[in-house]
């Protein structure tokens, strides 16, 4: 079930954000960003378990997506389409986009995203560190 994330899974997402990230939040980082009063911070969960959140903003006309992530055990069952697609249902009915950054190398994310209409807009050279990479930076008009 995909819900509003709360803080007593925070401990567990950070496990999953070390797991699938080379420059991973650090808990207060992640507490951090569901207090932010413009955040979305979405977890699906089962039977207490996380297992993949999202978390993004939205200023009420942009929305942006900063992480997305699926425990490895759970990868293939189509967690990553249910986060997005909760996503896009939470920002305001005046958000006109969503918007996010993905490793150029990353093409089962760039696919999952393409999937959901998000295009290709620009390129952010050496955006990443650990190891070093560009960023794609993919957009999708909002339509409600």
């Amino acid at each position: 079930m995909i819900a509003l994330a709360e803080g007593c899974f925070i401990s567990q997402i950070a496990e999953i954000e070390k797991a699938a990230f080379s420059d991973a939040w650090s808990e207060k980082s992640l507490e951090s960003a569901l207090s932010e009063e413009t955040g979305i911070f979405l977890a699906e969960v089962d039977g207490g378990e996380v297992r993949g959140y999202i978390i993004g903003s939205c200023d009420g006309f942009s929305g942006y997506i900063e992480r997305i992530a699926v425990n490895a055990a759970h990868r293939k069952k189509g967690i990553g389409k249910q986060l997005l697609s909760a996503f896009e249902k939470a920002p305001p009915e005046t958000a006109e986009s969503i918007s996010l950054e993905v490793r150029a190398s990353n093409s089962p994310a760039i696919g999952l995203y393409g999937s959901f209409g998000f295009e290709r807009a620009g390129v952010r050279r050496n955006m990443y560190s650990s190891p070093k990479e560009d960023g794609i930076v993919m957009i999708k008009k909002v339509i409600k």
